[in-house]
């Protein structure tokens, strides 16, 4: 049995840099962008872009601050290509675009090199930083992936969560890393979904269920604290591919 002295119960404690990870889920331009495959579909319930503009902005704060704090950062990024999606993924689409006005958008999206599926403007990784990028084909970023294996590799303990949407690969990624025995952090106002009241669902799920649930501002504020002492850390690269 685990001595209790190991169970981290606070914030603080949870998401000391040393062994915290950024997980940024699906931050690319498909999802994000006005020109991107989710704003031409006009699909119904992804209708409301409101919350994308102040999510972007939180974001990039925690981008910036985890860097700063050399704490290591996860670009999670989907690939919607046919070859990758199962019979049962590619149902729910279909029943989606039937749905949906005539005229939606029926090629696909985040597929493999396309713009849409690169990651949003300057929110991407530097190569300079402790960042990884992981490619996944499902909503959770556990699946089929080398998640797990980079982060125990990098003696993580907590994710921060942050991206889109809320209510689905950012909860679905969050339910299996809770589940795979890391604590999760969710960063409210760093994730956006295309529905207010679905976000704020997922929230109260998630903080219910899986972690703490709190604004980017009070990990921004954690991390410029210990931000302090990194002349005496490591700043090494971590490489995934």
């Amino acid at each position: 049995m685990r001595d209790r002295d190991e169970v981290l119960v606070t914030l603080d404690e949870q998401v000391d840099p040393a062994h915290t990870a950024l997980v940024l889920v699906d931050v690319q331009n498909d999802f994000l962008h006005p020109d991107g495959a989710l704003a031409k579909a006009n699909l119904d319930g992804f209708g409301d872009a409101s919350l994308i503009p102040g999510m972007l902005i939180k974001t990039r704060e925690l981008l910036a601050q985890a860097r700063r704090a050399a704490v290591l950062t996860v670009f999670v990024q989907m690939i919607g290509d046919l070859k990758y999606q199962s019979p049962a993924a590619q149902a729910l689409q279909r029943r989606r675009q039937m749905k949906s006005p005539a005229g939606a958008a029926r090629t696909g999206s985040v597929l493999e090199g396309t713009w849409g599926a690169d990651f949003f403007d300057d929110i991407r990784p530097d190569g300079e930083s402790r960042e990884v990028v992981v490619r996944k084909y499902r909503y959770s970023a556990f699946v089929g992936t080398n998640l797990d294996l980079v982060l125990r590799s990098n003696g993580i303990k907590t994710l921060v969560m942050c991206g889109d949407a809320t209510s689905g690969c950012v909860e679905s990624t969050t339910r299996d890393g809770f589940f795979h025995d890391y604590y999760v952090v969710t960063a409210a106002d760093a994730c956006a979904d295309f529905d207010v009241a679905r976000h704020e669902a997922s929230l109260r799920k998630m903080d219910l269920s899986f972690g703490y649930v709190v604004a980017a501002k009070q990990l921004v504020d954690r991390w410029q604290l210990s931000s302090q002492a990194l002349p005496s850390r490591s700043r090494h690269s971590v490489a995934a591919r």
